[in-house]
């Protein structure tokens, strides 16, 4: 994808010729033939790239369809069929809601936003060019298209393309403007109806999406960010009865403090923890490959010995095969050691009702044996990634990993059959219901937190009657931390506004008198400023504390502290840290009898450079003389146990941390949410400001939260500063790069690169050289362009994803536009362009009429070369094919990198995305009457880049973090700068006509073409104006229908859990049907949709069908013609399951069923939000919210087991040395190739984290 939002800055690389015109005047004149042959080049490009597409998509699954088995259920799709004309007709008649479930609003509205731009230039072209391009063409200044003359040495001449352009229009003829000024009202008119029904059906689509019953489950649909929250409101009970006004009450309430220090601190054991990895399972494979060379020397002195024959390859490979089946038992999960894991990994069947967290004790270290805590059946316990076999390995989705491995091929080493480490591993001993093997003392005290109890009064966390529970307002995880006290035991059910007691009623007005000169102050008698509930005495423990605070302090330290990008910092008293080592060890050990030792040299171990400083990047080479040299092993246990430690003791004590003045606010009700961001909630402005809906848990940038507004505000000047900068002087770092190509040139005017022409094979080696580095550096220089917006959106404190993307979103746009369009058709940079209007304003539409029709032949070549390339390049991702053969196969030397590896599918990131099509767009409108050719041009990129796009979305992309579409009204608003720009540049041109006696011949029309910018102008305002509250609000309409598909759903979800029978709900059914007969619809509506979700597999529930009269959960789906019968579980008169239990045996279903790896990474995790139970979801949520930094785990040094005992001794002397490191070789081994493999997920892994909330 990278490909794609690099491709449109490539006009940049050019800067000018001589005369300072942009480039694209270059190519005034150019005949057909010429252009016919810079398009015979990229179809070229097209036909090699597409051929190998489709030569290699249905042999290599993990690259061009890993979301047909290598994502959660939610989002897998069908395999693509094997034809291209099947595939194409697949694609065509994807439907869209079905894009929508599985890719989010984001990827529905660009392939919409492509197809609306399709809508714009089809009927244009249709128009358009049968009436243009006859009346600029007969009878005009030129009349040859194909003549292999270009316009270079008469001026006035018109020759090639721009015979059917706007300038071959002769002065006796300039009547025909009528024509153009008709054709170009009429596209301003079509824009404007499609931008405004797109508008239309943009809030009809996301209300849709955020008013269904699977969205309102989720955390995100009913909880605010409040940001710049006053001190004296930043408590709980303060906010809490601030906010108690809006429907339905609070549910829970998240104060944040600042543990960026904490945040540091768990970056930097991330980096350790991944170095201490790398260099464990270095020093395990070096040992095993010195072992193999031994082997290999023995053997061969036996042979000599014994003149025996050397092994034939059949018995080579058979040893082979046998070494692998070993490691493939040694990788099994039921085996290894494991030491220092201080608690249990939370999974969703560990969820109770007391909060996530376990005791700190210490493991006892189980040798060869480990007990399994979970079904290994099933999810990423039953990973598997290594080097053998193959990414196509599975064959077609849907095949048996066996079956598939037979019919590959081979090629380049065989690596198309290579799956990255991937072991398939039989059940083997009894299974848990959890996934992670038990590797402690089973009597050993667990802290868990209860969460499905048949005794647990029922809940549900969307809008509803039935969400109203009877207990008291949750407390969120973070604020019993912080310390909170008892807070009110007050009803949800009365969602009454609460206030607070007034025992003197004095204090209600201000009586103080203001002195005359006192002018900023009110008039005696009015009313006090209105004080939060809980300020009194020792309820407000938060403010009490920071107001000594700041009391304290001197007069300096409250100056610095108000200073933007200095203050904040307090010194903070240190803190006593308990020892991480062991007393017992010595520093001194040099481990002897090591198992190591028995095969390498104390020099062979891994080695590395200490950095002088903190901030020195890990990626420098450290120097001899300079940086010490230190044992990688025994330095990052060192740091990784002293880390986890501090890490483990900070996280008890957040109340070390100062509080951030921002909140997260969820309430009961949806709508409550959405009136909350649109409600004036402080009395001053810019406090409780801005506040923010939509929020998810993952897209939230912790290290923003304690932005103050005026903070936010300067660094967004400095930001928009920044950005202005890079786009005016872009010109120079381009010329820099395309000077380098000018060998001869830099020889001359720098006398000291002299001897480069001296030697004759210097200088040749020099023009090789020459020719690749500057378009490498002008490839780098235009991909760091989108990485620094995102860094200035980041520094400019974005609270979330979605603030810093909208924020790049604006930046890129604004950079392309000038950088591709203006510089390239008008100067040779945007400060000559500025210099060129600077003195006369007036002068723009002159400007611009006299330099884009001239670049109008360059956009052709260059929409045609992007349409091209970018699709054909978009479906045969060859970066991500460089990535796996290449990168993969040199840097990816542990189990973890090669799992996530085979995990983690490409992603977009949404704000470098749209503008790139945004720019062709409007290009495109810029030259649909001035060039009206241009329209084919623009309907054969989007058709291009809509088909290699919808695949890529529908079986490649996975995409986790979601704006909810709101890029798509900001890209409709972007058009209209094409519709703007092809407005001047029209006025200037009309009003620079002359006919045969050199007289102004089209003033009439620039006047109504000026009167026409006015009218565009009006309409965008109203436009935006009109939707701009709905673009992202949800009004109070909506309410009442979404309760009613709440309740629906929650009935027939209930249902398929087997949580209630069909007789239950019968009666309420029809008593609902004969009161309201939308709400027997809506139960349909919802019931249809559960069994479009019933798919078989076992990540869903499966198609459930209820049995009437018997209490039990749901059939499993029927396979390969079993009777509904013998696929069902549970018995007539059974105990009544619980969601949890009926989980718990979902994962002990046979591995038979998981036979494809995307069942055995992902079969029996839930990761469906609606498969858990009220309770579950309020219990994930409240962590969810709490910071980061709260919740890092210690992590898992995974390293690969061995059959040489190098790996256990490994584990065996961690352990001695600390009990702060967990390290573990469950799962991991080594083949014959000593490449690592492995067959379940890391050791730290939850399926927590597969819960979008």
């Amino acid at each position: 994808m990278s490909s794609t939002t690099s491709a449109a800055p490539a006009a940049t690389t050019s800067s000018a010729d001589s005369a300072g015109s942009g480039v694209g005047q270059s190519s005034a004149g150019i005949s057909l033939v010429a252009f016919l042959t810079a398009l015979g080049t990229s179809l070229i490009i097209f036909g090699v790239q597409i051929s190998i597409f489709l030569l290699l998509r249905n042999k290599l699954a993990r690259i061009f369809k890993p979301k047909s088995y290598l994502v959660p259920e939610r989002e897998r799709t069908e395999p693509p069929p094997a034809s291209p004309w099947s595939l194409l007709h697949n694609l065509l008649r994807f439907r869209d809601r079905e894009i929508i479930k599985k890719c989010g609003l984001d990827a529905f509205f660009f392939l919409r936003y492509l197809q609306t731009l399709l809508f714009i230039f089809v009927p244009i072209a249709f128009v358009v060019i049968p009436i243009l391009v006859p009346i600029n063409f007969v009878g005009g200044k030129g009349n040859s298209v194909d003549t292999k003359l270009t316009n270079n040495k008469d001026p006035n001449a018109v020759t090639g393309l721009d015979t059917l352009a706007w300038g071959n229009v002769k002065p006796d003829k300039l009547s025909r403007r009528w024509a153009h000024l008709i054709l170009a009202l009429g596209v301003i008119l079509w824009v404007c109806c499609i931008c405004f029904t797109e508008m239309r059906v943009y809030i009809k689509v996301r209300q849709d999406y955020l008013t269904s019953a699977e969205h309102r489950l989720r955390a995100s649909a009913n909880t605010v960010l409040v940001s710049s929250i006053p001190d004296k409101w930043l408590s709980e009970e303060a906010l809490r009865g601030l906010f108690d006004v809006f429907p339905g009450g609070i549910r829970n309430i998240w104060l944040t403090r600042d543990f960026s220090k904490l945040l540091d601190k768990v970056h930097k054991r991330d980096a350790v923890h991944k170095q201490l990895e790398g260099a464990q399972t270095e020093l395990i494979r070096n040992a095993k490959k010195k072992q193999l060379k031994v082997r290999a020397a023995e053997e061969k002195k036996a042979r000599k010995e014994h003149k025996t024959r050397n092994l034939t390859k059949a018995e080579r490979e058979q040893r082979q095969r046998d070494e692998d089946a070993a490691a493939q038992r040694r990788a099994a999960a039921s085996g290894g050691l494991s030491a220092g894991d201080h608690e249990d990994v939370q999974q969703l069947d560990d969820v109770k009702d007391d909060g996530f967290g376990g005791v700190d004790s210490t493991d006892d270290l189980e040798l060869g044996k480990t007990e399994s805590r979970g079904g290994l059946e099933g999810g990423l316990a039953k990973v598997g990634h290594g080097l053998k076999g193959g990414v196509g390995l599975f064959g077609k989705a849907g095949k048996g990993i066996l079956g598939g491995a037979k019919q590959i091929g081979g090629g380049v080493d065989k690596e198309l059959e290579r799956t990255g480490g991937f072991e398939y591993i039989p059940d083997q001993g009894p299974t848990g219901p959890s996934a992670r093997p038990q590797t402690r003392d089973a009597e050993r005290p667990k802290k868990t937190v209860h969460m499905a109890d048949d005794t647990d009064p029922p809940k549900v966390s969307f809008a509803s009657e039935a969400g109203r529970s009877s207990r008291a307002p949750s407390t969120s995880a973070g604020s019993v931390d912080f310390g909170h006290p008892s807070r009110t035991n007050t009803d949800i059910r009365n969602h009454t506004n609460t206030t607070r007691k007034v025992d003197n009623w004095d204090d209600v007005l201000v009586t103080e008198e203001s002195k005359w000169w006192q002018f900023w102050k009110p008039p005696s008698g009015a009313y006090a400023s209105p004080v939060p509930q809980g300020l009194e005495g020792d309820e407000y423990p938060f403010i009490d504390k920071e107001v000594a605070h700041e009391e304290k302090k001197s007069l300096w330290a409250k100056i610095k502290s108000a200073i933007p990008f200095v203050g904040g910092d307090d010194e903070e008293p240190p803190v006593d840290y308990p020892t991480a080592i062991n007393p017992d060890h010595s520093d001194d050990d040099k481990e002897e009898g090591a198992e190591w030792r028995k095969w390498l040299k104390e020099s062979d171990r891994p080695t590395h450079r200490l950095p002088l400083f903190d901030f020195t990047p890990s990626w420098l080479p450290g120097l001899p003389g300079i940086h010490k040299k230190v044992d990688t092993i025994y330095w990052c246990r060192k740091e990784l146990a002293q880390l986890n430690m501090e890490i483990e003791e900070d996280q008890q004590h957040p109340e070390r941390y100062p509080i951030m003045n921002s909140a997260f606010i969820q309430f009961n009700h949806q709508v409550a949410a959405h009136m909350a961001c649109q409600s004036v909630t402080h009395h001053i402005p810019r406090q409780m400001a801005p506040r923010v809906v939509e929020i998810s848990p993952n897209d939230v940038l912790w290290d923003n939260m304690a932005v103050k507004w005026w903070d936010a505000w300067l660094r967004t000047f400095i930001s928009i500063g920044v950005v202005v900068g890079m786009i005016i002087l872009w010109a120079f770092p381009v010329a820099f790069t395309s000077g380098l190509s000018q060998i001869d040139s830099l020889i001359k005017h720098y006398p000291w690169l002299g001897f480069l022409g001296r030697n004759p094979t210097v200088y040749d080696v020099a023009k090789a050289v020459a020719g690749v580095l500057p378009a490498l550096l002008l490839s780098i220089l235009l991909a760091l362009v989108p990485i620094i917006f995102g860094f200035l959106a980041s520094f400019a404190g974005a609270k979330t994803g979605s603030q810093k993307t909208e924020s790049v979103q604006i930046y890129y746009f604004a950079f392309l536009f000038v950088q591709v369009f203006l510089v390239v058709s008008i100067a040779s940079g945007a400060l000559t362009t500025l210099q060129e209007v600077a003195g006369n304003i007036q002068s723009i539409p002159e400007t611009l009429a006299k330099n884009l029709p001239k670049a109008a032949n360059y956009f052709f070549s260059y929409m045609i070369l992007q349409a091209l390339s970018t699709s054909s390049g978009t479906l045969l991702q060859v970066g991500t094919l460089l990535v796996w053969f290449v990168v993969a196969r040199l840097f990816d030397n542990t189990a973890r990198s090669k799992w996530a590896r085979q995990t983690n599918l490409s992603n977009i990131t949404w704000g470098s995305f749209f503008p790139v099509y945004t720019n062709f767009a409007c290009i495109a409108l810029i030259y649909s009457v001035i060039a009206p050719l241009i329209s084919i041009f623009a309907i054969i990129t989007f058709s291009l880049l809509w088909f290699a796009h919808r695949y890529n979305m529908v079986y490649v992309i996975r995409f986790q973090n979601d704006t909810g579409g709101v890029l798509y009204p900001r890209a409709i608003n972007q058009l209209f700068t094409g519709l703007y720009v092809m407005e001047l540049c029209l006025i200037g041109l009309f009003f620079l006509d002359r006919d045969q006696y050199d007289h102004v011949a089209s003033a009439p029309q620039g006047i109504v073409m000026i009167v026409a910018v006015f009218l565009t102008v009006l309409f965008q305002l109203l436009l935006n104006w009109s939707f701009g509250p709905l673009l992202r609000y949800l009004p109070i309409t909506f309410e009442d229908e979404a309760v009613i598909r709440d309740e629906a759903f929650q009935r027939a979800q209930d249902r398929r859990l087997g949580l209630i029978s069909d007789d239950d709900d019968a009666g309420e059914a029809n008593s609902l049907t004969a009161a309201n007969s939308a709400v027997t619809t809506d139960t349909d509506i919802e019931m249809r949709k559960l069994n479009n979700q019933g798919r078989t597999g076992t990540n869903r529930l499966g198609k459930l069908n209820p049995v009437k009269g018997i209490k039990q959960a749901g059939t499993w789906a029927v396979r390969s013609g079993k009777h509904v019968g013998n696929a069902t579980f549970g018995k007539a008169g059974g105990n009544l399951k619980t969601a949890a239990q009926y989980r718990r045996e979902r994962r002990m279903k046979d591995l038979e069923a998981q036979r494809k790896i995307g069942e055995a990474l992902y079969g029996g995790y839930h990761d469906e939000i609606e498969d858990l139970t009220p309770e579950e979801r309020d219990q994930l949520v409240k962590q969810a919210f709490k910071h980061y930094a709260l919740r890092a785990r210690r992590p898992t040094v995974w390293i690969p087991r061995d059959d040489l005992g190098v790996s256990d001794d490994e584990i065996m002397r961690t352990r001695e040395m600390s009990d702060y490191i967990w390290i573990s070789n469950e799962g991991t081994a080594l083949d014959s190739k000593v490449r690592v493999v492995y067959g379940r997920a890391p050791p730290d892994f939850s399926d927590v984290e597969l819960i979008n909330l």
